[in-house]
């Protein structure tokens, strides 16, 4: 099939209704769908129902649409990474479900940095007022970051595909329920939280 000869409706019918499309296939349609921003209308979903409205979304979290429209679109290829034909489940349905989910762990996140940064400034107030300079990291703090995140991808690159898949959702702070779900292993957190584990002591040898 050349997908680029589909319409937007061909495009869209396979992605909703066809269970067990290639992968192969699905990437073509995936990619193509991209290129026409037809998944852009169901970015917006998900924003509106996370976080009310876009205007909420810029006075409360400084979000402009096209920064979300951006994490949606990463978030379709993700989704494509993690997906499972025959899984009783359309990639459209699954697709949303992740962007969802990325959205619920991006405002958990800029409400965390909200209150990191609050604490920031209270402890660096003085008398004369704030020092923005001690908000700033020093050069070594973003070298030992910089080694830290190297170590860290080495000891990842030591697990099996299935380790990294779940070791890498479980940083973005999804727990072993949601990391089940995306999987297409519903019902199956124990399983995955012993696989895990079994990943964390193999990165600890290699440590």
């Amino acid at each position: 099939m050349k997908v680029y000869l589909a319409t937007d409706k061909q495009l869209e019918a396979i992605a909703k209704h066809d269970f067990d499309c290639s992968p192969f296939l699905l990437k073509e349609v995936v990619e193509e769908m991209l290129n026409r921003n037809l998944f852009d209308v169901m970015i917006n979903q998900c924003a509106r129902m996370v976080f009310g409205s876009i205007k909420r979304m810029n006075e409360v979290h400084s979000m402009a649409l096209d920064d979300l429209l951006q994490i949606g679109r990463t978030s379709v290829f993700e989704a494509l990474e993690l997906f499972k034909p025959g899984n009783e489940k359309s990639f459209s349905s699954f697709v949303f479900m992740v962007i969802k989910q990325k959205f619920i762990k991006c405002i958990k996140f800029l409400e965390r940095e909200k209150r990191d940064q609050r604490n920031e400034v209270k402890e660096t107030e003085t008398e004369e007022g704030l020092n923005m300079f001690d908000l700033m990291p020093s050069y070594i703090n973003i070298e030992k970051y910089v080694i830290k995140k190297i170590t860290l991808e080495n000891l990842l690159n030591q697990l099996t595909k299935r380790q990294r898949q779940i070791v890498d959702l479980f940083l973005q702070d999804y727990n072993f329920d949601e990391i089940a779900e995306i999987l297409g292993s519903k019902g199956k957190g124990r399983s995955l939280n012993k696989t895990y584990n079994d990943a964390i002591k193999k990165m600890r040898k290699g440590a």
